[in-house]
């Protein structure tokens, strides 16, 4: 089945299924949780931050940017730990970025998740590579390099998903206690999990 379009509904249930997705893996994102500290709670940020956009937000099935807004919006007011700081205000990037239009189509989310990619960057002080934003901006550029290449979501999100879990994997050789411990970035991995989740 081709998906041509995203509405506001969409968008929703696409966000609801991500968060699932994260919610499911919250025990073992803590497991892998050594950086910036190992502190065991990357998995439980995400998932709140996951939960608090399911309890707090809403579709309007005539504006996908108001349904977004309204996502970002319990995003940011939910968000804990550097994690889901991040993946809020890249969700907030993203709902600044898209237009009014009611139908979002490959193209126009293309790029308004490359643009939001640097809203997640620029929400941290000090953005360190082989994180969470790494593999963000990795997709978003996947997606939008793909944008003139389909017109169906399915093929545009199932073919970058290919790049961030690459991404994903690349993340255990740029930091030096990853490496050591032999994992992935925990937030980096919750992020891939969303887009499994879709």
């Amino acid at each position: 089945m081709k998906i041509r379009y995203l509405n506001g509904r969409r968008l929703y249930y696409a966000f609801l299924a991500g968060g699932n997705a994260v919610i499911h893996d919250r025990a073992y994102l803590n497991k892998i949780n050594v950086f910036p500290v190992p502190d065991a709670d990357t998995g439980t940020n995400l998932a709140t931050t996951m939960q608090a956009i399911a309890e707090g937000s809403e579709v309007h099935h005539q504006s996908i940017k108001s349904t977004l807004k309204s996502i970002a919006n319990a995003a940011l007011s939910g968000a804990r730990g550097n994690s889901g700081l991040i993946f809020a205000q890249f969700v907030h990037g993203m709902s600044k970025e898209i237009g009014q239009d009611s139908k979002l189509t490959t193209h126009a989310f293309a790029e308004s998740v490359r643009r939001a990619s640097q809203h997640a960057y620029k929400a941290i002080v000090h953005p360190v590579e082989g994180t969470m934003v790494s593999v963000i901006r990795d997709w978003a550029e996947a997606v939008y390099h793909k944008r003139t290449q389909t017109t169906d979501f399915v093929e545009l999100l199932s073919d970058s998903l290919h790049t961030a879990r690459q991404s994903l994997r690349e993340t255990t050789h740029k930091l030096q206690v990853l490496a050591r411990a032999n994992v992935v970035d925990a937030g980096a991995k919750g992020f891939v999990d969303f887009l499994e989740g879709i």
